[in-house]
C-alpha cells in the first residue's frame, strides 16, 4: 500500500483502503457515489489512465480533512 510520501497514484479501491487506513473509513462504493457526475463530490482526482481515475493520497487527505466535523446536528 502506497505511503503518503510517494509519488504513487491512487486507484479508487486502493483510495478507499489509504482513507480508512489513514483514520477515515469510506468504502469503495460511497467514493464511487461521490464520484459521480451528478453529485462530484469526491476527492479531485489528479488524471485518468484509460477510464481510470487516478488520485494523489495528499489531496485525497486534504479533502476528507475538510469533510470532517466535530459535531454532529441532530435531525429532532
Amino acid at each position: 500500500m502506497s505511503t503518503p510520501n510517494d509519488d504513487r497514484y491512487l486507484t479508487r479501491r486502493e483510495l478507499a483502503e489509504f482513507l480508512t487506513k489513514q483514520g477515515f473509513p469510506i468504502s469503495y462504493s460511497t467514493l464511487l457515489k461521490m464520484g459521480m457526475p451528478s453529485r462530484n463530490d469526491g476527492p479531485p482526482p489528479v488524471g485518468y489512465w484509460g477510464n481510470c481515475c487516478l488520485y494523489d493520497p495528499q489531496r485525497a487527505l486534504v479533502w476528507a480533512r475538510k469533510r470532517f466535523r466535530t459535531n454532529w446536528r441532530s435531525a429532532a
